[in-house]
This record gives structure tokens, C-alpha cells and sequence, in this order.
């Protein structure tokens, strides 16, 4: 049986971050989208909370780093919150997909993706 993921969609933080002062002049708007693998698959079977992680408490834990540092790149943000959530919710696998939208006038969105483990 393939591990079970979480996943976060499009998850809108604000936060000082760009290299030019005017990107640095107002808080951002960034998009995190984030799939996790599950440390165990008993929540497929037990329905507690305690076998799973709370996806609740793991937006809360990336707004809070967003809201609490600032960075002139994407790629030390993306590694602080997938570095963080990996030590906190002991998950096996992650990617972390950040995007900046409406940054260039002709691109929807850029940004970085970031994978950290061995999926299951």
C-alpha cells in the first residue's frame, strides 16, 4: 500500500520578502501549496487525530514563520518552513511548492518547489 499524503492547496500568507525595495515596501501575498506523507498509515484504519497530522496545526505553523521573518529569496523561506515542519510533524517526505503571483506583468506566477525525503 502506497503511504498516505496530506496536502495543503494555495494556502495565502503575507509576508516582507523580494529583493527590490518596492517588493519589500508592502507585505506579499504568497501561495504555499505543501504535500506531506504520513509517518505511519494507522489513520487509514484507527480515525483518531493522534495517528495523523493536523493540517490544521501545520498552517499554523507556516503562517507563523511567514508572518515572523522576512527574506530577499524565496529558497531560505521554502527551506526554514520544510526544514521546520520536517523536525516538527516527523513526515517522511515533503514538497513545498511557493509561489509569488502577479510578481512580472506577462507570468501568472514564480516561485520554487522544494522536495526533502524519501516518499514511501
Amino acid at each position: 500500500m502506497t503511504a498516505p499524503l496530506i496536502f495543503i492547496e494555495e494556502m495565502k500568507v503575507e509576508t516582507i520578502i523580494g529583493v527590490s525595495d518596492w517588493e519589500r515596501a508592502l507585505p506579499q501575498i504568497l501561495l504555499i501549496d505543501l504535500e506531506m506523507a504520513l509517518p505511519q498509515i494507522t489513520s487509514t484504519t484507527s480515525d483518531l487525530v493522534g495517528d495523523t497530522i493536523d493540517y490544521a496545526m501545520v498552517a499554523e505553523r507556516i503562517k507563523s514563520i511567514t508572518s515572523s521573518h522576512t527574506f530577499k529569496l524565496l529558497e531560505p523561506l521554502a527551506h526554514l518552513i520544510i526544514e521546520t515542519l520536517e523536525k516538527e510533524f516527523k513526515s517522511p517526505w515533503m514538497k513545498l511548492k511557493i509561489s509569488k503571483p502577479h510578481i512580472l506583468p506577462q507570468v501568472k506566477a514564480l516561485g520554487v518547489i522544494f522536495e526533502k525525503g524519501s516518499r514511501p
